[in-house]
């Protein structure tokens, strides 16, 4: 091969790199997006009704792609006009969203699509795949050097897995009932947790299905069992009451199960149907009873009693506690003579009973027994009648979206909600708030929320300040709940603690140096302009500079009335530099302070502006100068009387 065709090649070698290396050569732009679909939690349990909240994202691919224009790049990248639809399939659910518009999703980008779904009743526990329909259009090719570009749209089916978890459930295992027709007595039902998992805030609400027998006052009451273990059985007691008209046949009552699963979603289970028989072979039924007592504390409970039977001499009645939970007239026992008792007649009684704090809400059980003469002169006792008293728990309060929003040397807010996850109406319910902090300071420690029913809830807000000394970071605040017993005694919660983040203070006012250039050995006038950048309204603003050598200042202080929000002030400052300074550029620290439209003042932290000293222009600078000016004017005047003397 010759030389010349030789070098030929190697020169169109050459011109062919220099046209890749200076973006000459041009193409074609291609890639496509690649959706995909995904659950942050696919759990759901059957009979619910839920949100799943799709994660569609995209990771595109790029075929070939542009150095020179990476907008081009992401655009055959980006999917447009994203709808989807998810579908059942084989899964025990229904879909209840039709399809949804979802817009455009670029490269590296995702959007939550939420679709509502229902769970069969009999869903089986395991994994299910629900397709998902997807259609989205994209720019495919672009010509980097024409503009020319093509587009296609594209349906796809994605899937995403739910899982049908096993929950906790109920069944009724014993029941125990103790009332007469005409009566007030108790029902007690014995259930067990056969589930696999456990439950959580428990509550067992227990529903007469017949008018003739009736549970509580409305026909329904329910009890709080907190947290319950697969295997775990429990007795729950209720007061019931049976008509004139109840005979001795066998009456229906619902029981019905609530609790939180482990995902902390609320769940019932409406275990069965139980049959109660009243019993019609006691001689003194109880036929009212009253109480106002409550978990640690004191109240009064009314009894009333009817004889069935013949007529008794010198009776008296006996009211005894069946355990450790309840105490009458502060003992075990207590007594209250009757003398004569005709048939068919009610007396009533009252005693003053005791829930120790150990004693939890809920439904105890005290025996009333009647001891008398016959007519013949010989002593009797009656078959001890059994009284369900019920103890009103004391409330379980929360509290939800906690909201602190604070800063150093700022006033803020202090927001919540309590949430009473008892199964008792609180009444007459203040929140009282409080810091270990010294710096943080609340212009009201009490907020009054009323009456909260059964999970219920509230909303408080207290207006805090934090000093301008304090330092950012974590505080732990300190919430109560204060109410009224159902005796009309005060009472309050255990401390509920709240967390907030106390942040550092935002700026409030920018500096910006205008002339800040000086000579060594000089003064001269420092103008700032000091501008608010918060959103409200400050007053006396003061503006001083801490100087440190080589500056000194004989007025580093300055002044203004007010500036609204956005507004700007030049503050001026008198700002002297040394003899013995060297060319540099040094940081003044600049002061500070202003008042809030209510009075509250504000310390800023110092905020720094830059100084800079520099030689003066020229040789010989500001001395020369004048030498130069003095040695001219010399020679100015030699040469005029040099010249009147000739």
């Amino acid at each position: 091969m010759s030389r010349l065709a030789t070098g030929a090649k190697l020169l169109t070698v050459v011109v062919i790199c220099s046209l890749l290396v200076s973006g000459v050569v041009v193409g074609f732009v291609r890639g496509a997006p690649e959706l995909s679909a995904s659950l942050a939690d696919n759990r759901v349990a059957a009979g619910e009704e839920a949100t799943l909240a799709v994660t569609l994202t995209n990771a595109g691919e790029l075929e070939t792609m542009s150095t020179t224009n990476p907008e081009l790049n992401q655009r055959v990248l980006t999917a447009t006009g994203v709808s989807t639809q998810l579908r059942a399939g084989d899964a025990p659910l229904s879909v209840t969203t039709g399809r949804q518009s979802v817009g455009s999703i670029a490269d590296g980008g995702e959007r939550v699509v939420p679709f509502s779904i229902s769970v069969d009743e009999d869903a089986s526990p395991g994994s299910y795949r629900l397709p998902l329909r997807v259609a989205y259009t994209h720019t495919s090719e672009i010509d980097e050097g024409g503009g020319f570009s093509r587009s296609r749209t594209v349906e796809r089916t994605l899937s995403v897995t739910v899982r049908v978890v096993e929950q906790a459930q109920f069944a009724v295992v014993d029941t125990e009932a103790d009332v007469g027709p005409a009566s007030v007595g108790t029902v007690s039902v014995t259930l067990e947790n056969v589930g696999s998992e456990a439950a959580n805030e428990t509550a067992v609400s227990l529903g007469s299905l017949d008018p003739d027998v009736r549970v509580g006052s409305s026909g329904t009451s329910s009890h709080y069992a907190g947290a319950w273990d697969p295997g775990q059985r429990r007795t729950l007691t209720y007061v019931v009451a049976a008509t004139e008209t109840a005979t001795n046949a066998t009456y229906p009552f619902r029981v019905t199960t609530a609790f939180d699963d482990d995902r902390g979603v609320r769940q019932t289970d409406e275990s069965s149907v139980v049959g109660v028989e009243p019993r019609t072979d006691r001689q003194f039924v109880v036929t009212d009873v009253d109480s106002d007592v409550a978990a640690g504390g004191s109240g009064t409970l009314g009894v009333t009693l009817r004889n069935d039977g013949v007529r008794t001499n010198e009776a008296t009645l006996t009211l005894r506690s069946a355990g450790w939970a309840l105490a009458v007239d502060g003992g075990d026992a207590s007594t209250r003579f009757v003398g004569d008792w005709p048939s068919e007649a009610e007396r009533t009684f009252t005693f003053d009973v005791t829930a120790p704090p150990s004693t939890e809400g809920g439904t105890y059980t005290l025996d009333a027994a009647v001891d008398y003469r016959t007519d013949r002169g010989a002593d009797a006792s009656a078959r001890p009648a059994s009284i369900g008293v019920a103890v009103a728990p004391e409330p379980d309060f929360a509290v939800r979206n906690p909201d602190v929003s604070l800063a150093v040397g700022e006033e803020g807010q202090v927001r919540g909600t309590v949430v009473n996850r008892g199964p008792t109406p609180t009444r007459n319910a203040v929140v009282v708030i409080s810091s270990p902090s010294p710096n943080v300071r609340f212009a009201e420690t009490t907020y009054a929320l009323g009456d909260i029913e059964t999970g219920a809830t509230a909303d408080f807000t207290f207006d805090a300040a934090v000093a301008p000394t304090a330092e950012a970071g974590p505080r732990p605040l300190d919430v109560t709940v204060r109410y009224e017993g159902p005796s009309g005694d005060a009472r309050e919660s255990a401390p509920l603690r709240v967390r907030g983040d106390v942040v550092p203070q935002p700026d409030r006012l920018a500096f910006e140096a205008v002339n800040a250039s000086y000579g060594i050995d000089t003064s001269n006038r420092l103008s700032v302009r000091v501008t608010n950048v918060g959103d409200t309204r400050l007053e006396d603003v003061r503006v001083s500079l801490a100087t440190a050598p080589p500056f000194t200042s004989e007025s580093p202080s300055a002044f203004v009335s007010a500036l609204d929000p956005g507004e700007t002030a030049t503050f001026g400052f008198e700002l002297s530099v040394s003899e013995d300074a060297v060319e540099s550029t040094h940081a003044v620290a600049l002061n500070a302070t202003a008042e809030t439209t209510n009075g509250d003042m504000i310390r800023m932290e110092p905020s720094l502006v830059a100084v800079t000293i520099a030689e003066p222009s020229g040789p010989g600078g500001d001395t020369a100068l004048v030498v130069g000016l003095a040695v001219l004017a010399a020679v100015v005047i030699v040469s005029g009387w040099w010249w009147l003397r000739q």
